[in-house]
């Protein structure tokens, strides 16, 4: 077969030219060969296959068309000429270099983070600060250079390095950290409202209560004041504050039965702050209105925000939980969110799974101590921890710190982007000393601020059967009550020793019944509900409540049956041998030995709470109630009946006494006293 690549035909007839290339090296694929017009049948002569022309010339003709097109559509762009500057040969007599003043530049502290020596002493009471005897280069105190301008003489202020405000920081709510003293509280309140002012001007309203048992802290905040905004001064004019106009405003407000206005408008000027802070009436209405105050401020100077653009700042001081949550804390975050605002609070620690705590108080009308109720309570929604007395004797453990601050005032902090500062203060004085934990182990066990309403929160244990049951169970334990510790000691006779122990058995037989109430809502529950429990906090409520509920059913149970075994005792042998009976706490059950699976489950779940919440009031109260053993052991004495006197023995005689003539000293007549006064109770 002959290939001309001149023309587009075949002749079958022709030699095949195989040289250079082989009919096996023809690669018909190739898109470089040309096209090729295979016929089988040719007539004479030679014939030009028009059929492959009429193809390439439409393609040749899109080709070109589309070389044009292209060709056209391009623009030449003249590249710049290359700049050379000219050399400079100058020659230059060096100058003698200055060095350049020394600039120390202020950076904020986050207090949070400081671990410097000169501030060990964090919490004291007093402003001066500890030092160590070899303070370190970075911990030691910044010195301010004088200014060589005229300049109005001002306080220093030991601003200590640290970290420096970053106004990238979206702060989110938290519940603090620790127990602090009010001082500390205010000096962590200063780098807040510092770290505000680098993002924009803030208007800062100090909302105060005002019951007479906040009156000493009112007084270390009015005196504290005035280094708060001496360093805020400080900072500003070392440039960590930016200098605008008027960047920082205060008002002071006090809450009670009502809202007072002690600044009827903000102002910039520190003395009347402070002055009005000192000033500040009290209210003896014991009322608490603090979220309906936050709402009220607010709505007065919210234009502070919508029309100047400056970021409110509410920062409550108070020492209860406030009673009108139901009606304006939702109402208060919500107008805060909108505006942007952010609550601080500087308050008690709640009391832990209890609404009401109690503050002891001394009457001065008759010298006697009165538990006043307060409200600081509880850290959670609905309370969820069972109220049962412990045996044997002291501590109780009855009023404890939760170590977090209450429900309502926390939630209202960490939805605005806030603070909780958990102080001391007066209503805080009735809580056990137990109760100043560690924040970092508490913070998994914190409780779920989601809820508003209590109908959210209801919602939501219905999905949770563990859950439900504990806190059904803490609500039946304020309904049901259970008897404490029942009488340890009995001394009897042969008469009276079965009468004196089935009296014994009425306390623990009621506490029976009352257990099995409570009980109840655990009846289904199984460890595989535990084990698909995933909160910390819910896992340590059901191990504690369940736990104490077992351990105080077995205890009933065993003192009941050992008073049942003594009856078996007769009456010669108490009149001989046995009348006084110790109870005493024991490893082993002794009496109810039936119960002892329900004593190695109790003690099982007492101690999972130790191992899996160490540090957290759950440990405590577990610890507490697993201190005594839950079997019981009776020591038994015998006390001889006093010996009486010999028959027909005559009593000594008694000394004559000297008749007292009519006239002869004759004492004076006396005015009975008048009974005292019923003491007034102050309301907190």
């Amino acid at each position: 077969m002959h290939f001309d690549p001149e023309w587009d035909v075949v002749d079958p007839g022709g030699r095949p030219d195989l040289d250079p290339f082989t009919e096996e090296s023809l690669d018909f694929s190739s898109p470089e060969l040309p096209e090729v017009l295979i016929v089988d049948d040719l007539p004479d002569g030679p014939v030009v296959a028009e059929q492959g022309r009429i193809p390439a010339t439409i393609a040749s003709a899109v080709l070109h068309l589309w070389l044009i097109f292209t060709l056209a559509s391009m623009t030449m762009v003249e590249p710049e000429p290359l700049y050379e500057p000219p050399l400079d040969a100058r020659i230059v007599t060096p100058q003698p270099v200055e060095e350049p003043d020394q600039v120390i530049e202020y950076e904020l502290a986050n207090p949070n983070d400081r671990d410097h020596e000169q501030h060990v002493a964090l919490n004291a009471r007093s402003v001066g600060q500890s030092q160590s005897q070899e303070m370190r280069v970075e911990s030691a105190p910044l010195r301010v250079l004088d200014d060589l301008s005229p300049q109005p003489v001002r306080a220093l202020y030991d601003i200590p390095e640290g970290v420096e405000i970053d106004d990238r920081i979206v702060v989110q709510g938290t519940a603090g950290e620790g127990l602090i003293q009010i001082e500390a509280a205010l000096d962590r309140v200063t780098w807040e409202i510092a770290n505000n002012l680098k993002e924009r001007k803030c208007l800062v309203v100090w909302l105060l209560d005002a019951s007479g048992s906040l009156l000493e802290q009112r007084r270390i905040i009015a005196r504290r004041l005035t280094r708060v905004y001496g360093e805020l001064d400080a900072l500003e004019n070392a440039g960590e504050i930016p200098r605008l106009e008027q960047p920082l405003l205060s008002a002071v407000v006090t809450f009670g039965a009502k809202t007072t206005y002690i600044t009827p408008e903000p102002t910039d000027e520190v003395a009347a702050i402070v002055d009005a802070v000192g000033d500040a009436p009290t209210d003896p209405s014991g009322l608490e209105n603090v979220f309906g105050a936050v709402e009220q401020i607010l709505k007065k100077w919210g234009h502070y925000r919508t029309r100047h653009g400056r970021r409110i700042l509410v920062i409550t001081v108070t020492d209860e939980a406030g009673d009108d949550f139901g009606e304006h804390l939702e109402p208060s975050i919500a107008l805060a969110n909108r505006l942007g605002a952010r609550a601080y609070v500087i308050g008690p620690p709640a009391a832990f799974g209890r609404r009401e705590g109690y503050v002891p108080y001394v009457a001065p009308e008759d010298g006697q101590t009165y538990q006043l109720p307060v409200d600081i309570g509880p850290e959670t929604a609905v309370a969820e921890n069972v109220q049962l007395p412990f045996w044997f004797g002291e501590p109780q453990h009855e009023y404890i710190s939760a170590g977090m601050g209450p429900y309502a005032l926390t939630r209202l902090v960490k939805e605005t982007g806030g603070v909780y500062f958990m102080t001391t203060t007066t209503t805080s004085s009735g809580l056990a000393p137990t109760g100043n934990y560690d924040p970092i182990a508490l913070q998994p066990f914190q409780p779920d601020y989601r809820f508003g309403r209590p109908e959210d929160y209801y919602r939501d244990l219905g999905r949770h059967p563990l859950r439900r049951a504990v806190v059904e169970a803490a609500a039946l334990s304020t309904k049901y009550k259970v008897q404490g510790t029942p009488q340890l000691v009995l001394r009897v006779t042969s008469q009276n020793y079965m009468q004196t122990l089935s009296t014994a058995q009425q306390t623990v037989a009621i506490s029976t019944q009352m257990l099995d109430n409570i009980l109840r809502p655990f009846e289904g529950i199984t460890e595989a509900d535990y084990e698909r429990e995933q909160s910390p906090r819910w896992r340590a409520a059901y191990n504690l409540s369940y736990g104490r509920l077992l351990a105080q059913k077995v205890r009933c149970y065993e003192y009941n049956f050992a008073c049942a075994a003594f009856k078996q005792k007769g009456a010669d042998e108490v009149a001989t041998r046995s009348n006084h009976w110790i109870f005493r706490p024991a490893p082993e059950l002794n009496y109810a030995v039936s119960l002892k699976r329900y004593a190695r489950q109790a003690e099982m779940l007492l101690q999972r709470v130790i191992d899996e919440a160490p540090g957290t009031p759950w440990a405590v109260l577990a610890a507490r109630e697993l201190r005594d053993p839950l079997g019981l052991k009776i020591i038994e004495r015998y006390d001889p009946p006093p010996t009486p006197a010999p028959p027909g023995q005559t009593p000594p005689p008694s000394r004559k006494k000297r008749i007292q003539l009519a006239n002869e000293n004759r004492p004076q007549p006396q005015t009975p006293q008048a009974p005292r006064p019923k003491p007034v109770l102050p309301k907190l």
